[in-house]
């Protein structure tokens, strides 16, 4: 999400110091190239980097380093010096431009690593503070969002629901975290279009165990244009074949292990269940996906979303209604179930 210059800004607004807010052209931001060579030519890339030039145009430009950590990283400042020196070595003349590093930390727990390069020389602290600027110093900007509560998070539209989202994903509940704000989505879509905003979608479902319910995709669907519609469907769909199997694998592997004879056949049972349903309701969907193609030919993906989000009563009131209806928009429009 931050690789789209417009939604790293707002978060460069909040977060940095008003009186260097004010002097930068964030509206100019641009992406510079990540890989960078370690001394012995092994290649390290920061997770982004950006420039930002001044207001006044007769400085060098402001570079902006973004990092992000699920875990701690005892040695993250020293990394930051790192790319920091590397950016300078690039740089031809005798003016050094300022390199910020931003880390957005988004562990189940607050950070506790150190983010100043000060905090990681072996020495007594009154010794480190006797030789002040004779040492190297950096400072990580640190965006802790373990502690940082959803209302409060920088930024704007996809950029501020990608933290809301990254925040929630060790807690389990991403998709109460989305529901709660979906005008963000709609402006993510607005200002990125589809296909990069379904990228939201796609990550709260790659850490989800859960799928979404259908009240969500109600709200989140007609946000979308075809084919982004249809690819987030699909990908709903194996996202939640993958999670089905994965917890009978799980289930069966706790049964094993504790010799739980009975619950494993009744796990595995419960789990055949489920498997035959949701064969049955996929199959169920393709059928009648294929009748109203046959027959309509004005028949469009906002009319296959409705039978694609469909549960099986559903269905079967659809197969009972087919021959009644006479124009696919009656599918939007309720117009089959007053018929019926």
């Amino acid at each position: 999400m931050f690789s789209e210059p417009s939604e790293l800004a707002p978060v460069l607004r909040a977060l940095l110091p008003p009186s260097v807010a004010l002097h930068l052209d964030l509206a100019q931001l641009s992406p510079a190239p990540t890989e960078q060579l370690d001394g012995d030519l092994r290649m390290r890339a920061p997770d982004l980097l950006y420039r930002a030039p001044w207001r006044s145009g007769d400085r060098a430009e402001v570079v902006f380093v973004i990092e992000h950590q699920s875990s701690p990283d005892p040695l993250m400042p020293l990394r930051a010096l790192r790319t920091t020196v590397r950016v300078w070595e690039q740089v031809e003349g005798s003016r050094l431009p300022m390199v910020v590093t931003l880390l957005f930390a988004h562990g189940a727990k607050p950070w506790t690593a150190p983010t100043r390069v000060s905090e990681l020389y072996d020495a007594a602290p009154d010794a480190v503070a006797g030789l002040g600027g004779a040492l190297p110093e950096l400072r990580l900007v640190l965006q802790d969002l373990a502690i940082t509560p959803d209302e409060a998070m920088p930024g704007e539209g996809g950029g501020k629901l990608a933290l809301i989202l990254l925040r929630h994903a060790h807690k389990g509940n991403v998709w109460d975290a989305l529901e709660a704000n979906v005008p963000l989505f709609a402006e993510a879509v607005k200002r990125l279009g589809d296909s990069r905003a379904v990228g939201l979608l796609t990550y709260a479902m790659h850490v989800s165990d859960v799928p979404w319910e259908r009240r969500l995709a109600e709200k989140i669907l007609p946000l979308l244009k075809p084919p982004q519609r249809e690819v987030i469907v699909g990908y709903a769909d194996r996202r939640f074949e993958e999670g089905v199997a994965v917890g009978e694998q799980r289930g069966e592997a706790r049964g094993e292990a504790r010799g739980e004879a009975r619950g494993e056949a009744r796990g595995e049972a419960r789990g055949e269940a489920r498997g035959e349903a949701r064969g049955r309701l996929l199959e169920r969907r393709a059928t009648l996906l294929d009748m109203f193609r046959r027959r309509f030919k004005s028949f469009t993906s906002a009319h296959e979303a409705v039978i694609l989000n469909a549960d099986m009563d559903q269905l079967e009131h659809l197969m009972d209604c087919f021959f009644t209806i006479h124009h696919p928009d009656e599918l939007l429009n309720g117009q089959a179930d007053q018929e019926s």
